[in-house]
Formats: structure tokens, sequence, C-alpha cells
């Protein structure tokens, strides 16, 4: 079981402890504590997170949207606020850094852990679509503008007769740009190709 790591900002030591305990007490999180600015930063710094959870009302220089948005210039992750506040102007500072959830105290155990599954699943759900942007460019980059060209017409539906005539070339020409196109991308049928340029962007590029 993959085991997540949670960065929680909180100056209270028995609501801190309480949470750390709640969730550690599954084996799924680790939980590490930050009390205070410098400690969340030094902590942000030298671990790997994927989740904030933070209250907002802090008894320090700055609270915990301002240290949100420090550590969110250094990564992005998902943040799931904390408070008793229920004042639409915290919520709008909140939503400055684009929070995951909002949770108003009290809220209850098994609220706060569904709320921290949903974030995190949608976490990796963007990274995982991150990537697969980034693969796909790559992928692209290896087409010459020639095979883009026949890439693209090809995901209209033309036949390699019409994108023959389309581009003044032959039919064994484009036979040949499809084969190697298959190749460099690692796809085996049509429907393969229609499916990557859609999802790759390429389509709306030509």
């Amino acid at each position: 079981m993959m085991t997540e790591r949670i960065l929680f900002i909180e100056d209270e030591f028995l609501i801190a402890k309480d949470i750390q305990l709640l969730l550690q007490k599954e084996a799924k999180y680790i939980v590490d504590i930050a009390k205070t600015p410098v400690k969340a930063l030094e902590l942000f710094q030298f671990n790997d997170y994927q989740l904030i959870i933070s209250d907002i009302n802090l008894q320090c220089d700055k609270d915990g949207i301002e240290i949100v948005k420090e550590l969110k210039e250094i990564k992005i992750v998902p943040v799931i606020y904390l408070t008793a506040y229920k004042e639409e102007s915290f919520l709008e500072r909140a939503k400055e850094t684009m929070p995951f959830a909002y949770l108003l105290k009290p809220f209850q155990e098994d609220q706060l852990k569904v709320t921290i599954q949903l974030a995190l699943l949608n976490y990796k759900n963007t990274i995982a679509g991150e990537k697969e942007d980034i693969e796909n460019t790559k992928k692209i980059e290896n087409l010459t503008t020639r095979e883009k060209e026949v890439l693209v017409t090809l995901a209209t539906g033309k036949t390699s007769k019409e994108i023959a005539e389309a581009l003044c070339v032959s039919y064994h020409t484009i036979e040949k740009h499809k084969k190697n196109i298959k190749e460099k991308l690692g796809f085996h049928t049509i429907a393969e190709l229609v499916k990557f340029t859609f999802s790759s962007k390429l389509y709306k590029v030509y």
C-alpha cells in the first residue's frame, strides 16, 4: 500500500496530535505537524508532500492562507483548510490559493477522511494527465512536419487516396508516412492514431 505524506499546519498542539493520530492509525498516511511558518517551509522543502492541511487562524505573524501561498510557489499540491471562520472575507482570500476544500469546525472525522481521499485522488489524476501530456509532446516532436500533416488529415476521416490528393503526393508516399508514424508513436491501428491526435491537442495546432 502506498503511503501518502501530509503536511498539517496547526499551532494548537492537542488538535494537531488528535488529527495526526486519527490519520496515521490507518497506516495510509504520514502526517508531519508544523506549528509555525518557518517549520512549515522547512518541512515542505525537504519532503515530498501530496497534501497540505492547514488551519487558517494561527497565533503567529502569518495566517494559514499566507503560508499556503508561499508553499505553493515551491510546489503545487492540493490544500484543505480547517477553520472556525465563516466570514466571506476569509473564504475569498482562501479561494486565491485554489484549495480543494474548506472545512468548517467542528467537522466529523469521516468528513475529513473522505475529503482527504478525494483531494489525493484528484491530485493523482491531475499528475497522470500532466505526465501523459508531456509524453505526447515528446512523441509529436519525433514526427516530421509532413508526418504531422498526414496524421491530422487522417484524423478527419480521409482515406490515404484523399490525403494524397490533398497534399499533392502519391498514394504510396502517404502509406509510407502512415507506417513511419505508427512506428514512431508505437501504435498499430488507425483508431489509435486518431485517438492520439485528439488527446494530444495536435489537431488544434493544425
